[in-house]
């Protein structure tokens, strides 16, 4: 590849696989034939191409692919800015030099902004734009482009499955009985690997909880195309120091399939290998249970983008679902797909999927999920005899979202607050980001926060059983 293009990726955050700390035996070379490469002067004109032929089609990939709509006014603007760029890759890399000259006063930060976990070791410039789906469409498409071309599909990864003579875990693990006074501490967090300040936020809050949490549930989402290189300096690095004492777990999005699946396994087996006793994932699903607890990962990505109807992977859910219903364990699915999305009428096709399990048998009491773009709890609704939660805002730039949308099912709390307070004036557009805090007590009780990347808490809930009744909303408290 021409050098001074591959400075130009590197400089609009294209992440070159790199040898691992645990001794990677695969080279560079390697690693990138696995994976989506970067958008070259050909695929472009390729893109360009498809644009103008099926404008539609191109578009609702993009806006699935970046979870936000593009205009085709903006698209076409992005292709020429990407096709001035390859063209005069020097050019590019001057301008992007050069420091910004009349910065708005809204995207700059007070000098006395401070809170409890602010740290020089993670900048905080409320100027970048990297990952909004307007703003940064040029690094889109640099970096995701292929992803939108006919037939460019990276080799998958062999699939693992549960019943595979290598995998005598079946994929169920063990999770701690809760006890009085010291319940199982859950964090769950998605679209959290972006490198940028909110999700490294986020990353230092979990290492501080220290041996107290005992387990990190990412739903997916590692940005741009789940490359190595991106899992190293995304999810590897700002996670690593809760190895030793948390067990990480990690679900996949449609995001890590557009580079195959293998740095997605690569780093679980990484990540095995570097703490063998603490981390035990070996697929894309899972099942970690107690008596009074069971959390069950899904894969909602491989076989088809935000569906689960293999019919394998439905039996083992049935199976790991009905087992727990008949000791009164309580369900917790949790899934980078959602069932439903705040703002629409109608639920998603994954909810058909599941509907006998979960609507018609009632099997699931909880269901946690990425993908959708802001912090949610919904009450159980019509139709829907499950209590929700959306935590798609882990680490890429969200719009606001207002309150008195449409729904499915009824939200009980909403994350509408902006990234900084809003006396600061700072990027008032932005909505927040953040995580949920589950604690999992010894009477069947889960304790729910949710807290932002600043570390404030902004919602707290009790989830329970009354009697034999299904799990409520017993306490809710918002923060305003």
């Amino acid at each position: 590849m021409d050098r001074k293009r591959m400075e130009l990726y590197a400089a609009l955050g294209y992440r070159a696989p790199k040898a691992s700390r645990t001794g990677r035996a695969v080279d560079d070379v390697q690693a990138e034939a696995e994976e989506l490469p970067p958008l070259g002067p050909d695929e472009l004109e390729s893109l360009r191409e498809r644009f103008l032929s099926e404008p539609e089609e191109v578009l609702r990939q993009v806006h699935e692919g970046l979870g936000a709509p593009v205009s085709e006014m903006d698209f076409a603007r992005g292709l020429q800015e990407v096709e001035h760029a390859l063209r005069e890759p020097e050019q590019a890399l001057q301008a992007l030099r050069q420091p910004a000259h009349g910065v708005k006063a809204s995207v700059l930060l007070p000098p006395d902004f401070r809170f409890p976990l602010m740290t020089k070791e993670i900048p905080i410039d409320p100027s970048r734009t990297k990952f909004e789906p307007v703003a940064d469409l040029r690094g889109w498409l640099l970096f995701s482009g292929r992803a939108w071309l006919r037939g460019a599909m990276v080799r998958r990864a062999p699939f693992r499955w549960h019943d595979a003579a290598n995998h005598p875990s079946r994929f169920r693990y063990v999770l701690r009985e809760p006890t009085p006074g010291r319940p199982v501490e859950v964090a769950v967090f998605s679209d959290f690997g972006t490198g940028e300040y909110p999700a490294r936020y986020l990353a230092r809050q979990l290492a501080m909880r220290g041996e107290r949490l005992e387990h990190a549930v990412h739903l997916g989402g590692v940005y741009y195309a789940g490359r190595q290189g991106e899992f190293d300096a995304h999810v590897a690095e700002p996670l690593e120091s809760l190895l030793p004492e948390t067990t990480v777990l990690t679900l996949s999005s449609g995001v890590e399939l557009r580079s195959g699946g293998t740095p997605y396994f690569r780093y679980l087996d990484e990540r095995r290998g570097a703490a063998r006793a603490r981390q035990v994932q070996e697929g894309s699903y899972f099942c970690v249970a107690s008596e009074r607890f069971q959390l069950i990962g899904l894969d909602t990505a491989w076989f088809e983008p935000g569906r689960h109807r293999e019919p394998a992977l439905l039996g083992w859910l049935e199976s790991v679902l009905a087992e727990g219903r008949r000791r009164g364990a309580v369900n917790i699915l949790m899934s980078h797909g959602a069932p439903y999305r705040y703002g629409a009428a109608r639920t998603s096709a994954l909810l058909e999927d599941l509907r006998t399990l979960v609507v018609e048998r009632e099997l699931v009491d909880l269901w946690l999920w990425g993908s959708t773009p802001y912090g949610a709890l919904f009450d159980r609704g019509q139709g829907l005899p499950f209590l929700g939660v959306s935590l798609g805002h882990g680490g890429l730039p969200v719009a606001r979202v207002e309150p008195g949308g449409v729904s499915p099912a009824p939200p009980r709390f909403l994350e509408s607050r902006p990234r900084f307070p809003e006396g600061t004036g700072v990027r008032p557009d932005l909505g927040n980001n953040g995580y949920a805090s589950l604690l999992l007590h010894d009477d069947g009780a889960v304790g729910l926060r949710f807290l932002d990347w600043m570390g404030n808490v902004r919602c707290t809930a009790r989830l329970a059983r009354e009697g034999n009744g299904p799990l409520v909303i017993q306490r809710l408290e918002p923060v305003e």
